[in-house]
């Protein structure tokens, strides 16, 4: 089952870099949702300055060298950006021919505590690491943040790399979340509190914004979810 997950939405990830000049910087994490050429990543690890550019993963199935040499870039530009949820919808700049699943965006409201979920991202591409890594993981606990964003915990620990990559459902084989990272509870809780009672907590807890934001986004671009 965790194969058939990852079978179905690793060619759908894509290393996010920006180009400044002959420099080229790895960012994070994106994936496909749509066949027009839009991406769903979080808004935070995008630059204000700089050209942005994609990075698919490479298809076979092969053993693939830890850092390619030569990779294919592929410009995009920020359709959408929602500071709030912390998530951006990208628009690949090229005319490119694609074809998604059917039905393959889900939903976080549907899941409970204890169902199964894969994390997937390019977790070491700060370290030049050009390699999908999958993590699975069950939902810990489902949050409704300080201002209404759906929030879905899981117990892995995500790395820098890993943010913006989209946490499957196994059961369902649908994405319910855009990845944000670790959880960070006393900044969670940095509204009711003044901090002077809150006691310092390293976490291997990391926490996905629930889909039906980033569907909310792609809305508002005026696309449909597939």
């Amino acid at each position: 089952m965790f194969q058939t997950v990852c079978q179905k939405f690793s060619g759908g990830c894509m290393m996010v870099m920006r180009q400044d000049g002959d420099s080229v910087t790895f960012l994070g994490t994106a994936f496909l949702v749509h066949d027009n050429g839009y991406l769903l990543t979080v808004a935070h690890i995008l630059p204000k300055e700089g050209r942005l550019l994609v990075v698919p993963e490479d298809p076979s199935s092969d053993f693939t060298p830890i850092s390619q040499e030569r990779v294919t870039t592929i410009p995009v530009s920020v359709a959408q950006r929602d500071p709030d949820r912390d998530l951006a919808l990208l628009k690949i700049d090229q005319e490119m021919e694609m074809r998604l699943p059917d039905h393959f965006l889900g939903s976080g409201e549907n899941m409970y505590v204890g169902n199964s979920v894969m994390a997937m991202g390019f977790a070491f591409g700060h370290q030049t690491l050009h390699t999908l890594v999958s993590m699975n993981a069950i939902i810990s606990a489902k949050v409704l943040s300080h201002n209404q964003s759906k929030l879905l915990l899981f117990d892995s620990m995500m790395h820098d790399g890993d943010r913006g990559g989209p946490l499957v459902s196994v059961g369902e084989g649908q994405v319910v979340g855009i990845i944000n990272g670790r959880f960070d509870p006393q900044e969670a809780s940095s509204e009711y509190t003044d901090g002077s009672r809150t006691v310092t907590t390293n976490t291997n807890v990391s926490y996905a914004v629930a889909i039906e934001h980033g569907i909310e986004l792609m809305e508002k671009e005026g696309i449909r979810a597939p």
